[in-house]
């Protein structure tokens, strides 16, 4: 248990320091540039995460199971991993800039925007690193590293926003924070273990793995196809300045998004241990999860409903007050978010790769039909009842593609409060623990397990 807040510990610091100088600067460029051009560098982004997604082959869950089996074997795991996910990538950005240079011939911003977007799913094929340390419960390894590369480029851009510097001098400064994060990484990893090299390349892994991982591959297609599908419907249907403006209210939506996020990276290695040892012990732990994931996301969303008024014209000024309604609506996906997230990992565990697929289809279906319907009435507003309704939908097929039975059972005791509210106190009751622990290391040696 120790572990497991410490690593969720070191997660969320990744996240809460990148979130209020993360808002910060995302308003300030918001407020900048301006909802059109906002609205196009938003479109690239989109774009490419949706194509880019192939490039994860479904490794970002299978990797942590495969690590866990063969630890022993990491180089060849990690090395032919970033292979697979190197070679994926260099497709998709082609296909992305080929995508754009076919439907905006003569619109060069959008397509400048593409190529410097696509280097993202590139450089993100080093994201394996991050799922070893999570199998090793060791995360502040690459946490401190992306934690200070992050928070030099904030200042970097804000000196850039202070000098008025065009949207190209953005894409580069994002650009270089991607290769510098990674370049740091990738020396770190070489100092602590080992020097990687493409003779670690393991053929029949390689074939293994994408046979395992086909249905993770089209299943993260489809959920970032329904994360993102909206920016580029508003962009189609709509305009640059509706995407803009929409943008703003969901990235203030998604914020809590990594609550979740954090919570199930740091538990899933533990997940499958536990399951190993008792199934009772590790079907209570999902419960408890479920619950408290049900009633904080429920709190959240009524907390920002209630001061969406407020939010908007404070962060990003006048121009963006068609937001407010937008993030009212929006924030109540953070529900079926939440408890997908527990949902997610009960099925990669029990290896029900397919269900999860077969949900996310049917969200986007849902998302992609609702946005047809309302966006070209609504702009914003009908972007933001869709997502609520698509995440709505893979929910609620995850409960009914479950045979078992097992998500229906944890779903029905999830609206019990005086439960939710003694499964809180244990987890403050255990963070207590771990923080006074972590407090009483001996100054000889201030990190543990290193």
């Amino acid at each position: 248990m120790h572990k497991l807040y410490e690593n969720s510990a070191w997660l969320l610091a990744d996240k809460v320091s990148k979130l209020f100088p993360g808002i910060l600067v995302l308003a300030l460029l918001a407020r900048h540039l301006g909802p059109e051009q906002f609205g196009i560098w938003n479109y690239a982004i989109a774009l490419t995460t949706i194509v880019g997604s192939m490039a994860l082959l479904g490794m970002d869950k299978i990797a942590v199971k495969e690590l866990v089996k063969n630890i022993d074997r990491r180089a060849a795991v990690i090395t032919s991993i970033i292979f697979m996910r190197f070679t994926a990538a260099l497709i998709c950005m082609l296909i992305s800039i080929a995508i754009v240079g076919a439907t905006r011939q003569h619109q060069a911003v959008y397509i400048v925007c593409t190529v410097f977007s696509s280097f993202t799913v590139l450089l993100q094929s080093f994201d394996v690193f991050d799922y070893y340390y999570q199998v090793q419960n060791d995360v502040r390894k690459v946490i401190i590293p992306k934690i200070s590369v992050f928070l030099l480029f904030s200042v970097i851009k804000l000196i850039a926003i202070a000098l008025n510097a065009t949207l190209v001098a953005f894409l580069w400064i994002t650009l270089l924070e991607l290769v510098v994060t990674y370049a740091v990484i990738l020396l770190l990893y070489s100092r602590y273990y080992e020097r990687l090299s493409w003779n670690d390349i393991d053929m029949p892994l390689v074939k293994g793995l994408l046979a395992q991982s086909w249905p993770l591959m089209f299943s993260n297609l489809v959920v970032v196809l329904f994360v993102k599908v909206d920016q580029v419907l508003l962009d189609v249907l709509g305009n640059p300045y509706q995407l803009g403006v929409y943008v703003v209210a969901a990235r203030i939506s998604e914020l809590g998004y990594a609550i979740p996020t954090v919570i199930a990276t740091a538990m899933l290695p533990d997940l499958i241990r536990q399951k190993k040892i008792s199934e009772a012990s590790y079907l209570r732990t999902l419960e408890k999860w479920l619950r408290l994931s049900f009633w904080v996301s429920f709190l959240v969303a009524w907390a920002v409903m209630f001061t969406a008024h407020l939010i908007i014209p404070f962060l990003y000024g006048s121009r963006y007050l068609a937001a407010s309604p937008i993030l009212m609506i929006h924030i109540w996906a953070g529900i079926p978010v939440f408890l997908c997230s527990v949902l997610v990992q009960h099925l990669i565990i029990e290896g029900a790769y397919k269900n999860y697929m077969y949900a996310n289809i049917a969200g986007l279906i849902v998302n992609v039909g609702v946005n047809f319907l309302l966006i070209p009435v609504y702009g914003g507003v009908g972007a933001a009842i869709a997502t609520v309704a698509s995440y709505m939908s893979v929910y609620s097929m995850m409960l009914l593609l479950d045979t078992t039975g097992c998500n229906w059972q944890l779903s029905k005791k999830m609206f019990r409060l005086q439960p939710a509210i003694a499964d809180f106190r244990q987890a403050c009751a255990g963070f207590r623990v771990f923080i006074s622990k972590l407090l009483s290391v001996n100054e000889k040696n201030p990190l543990p397990n290193e």
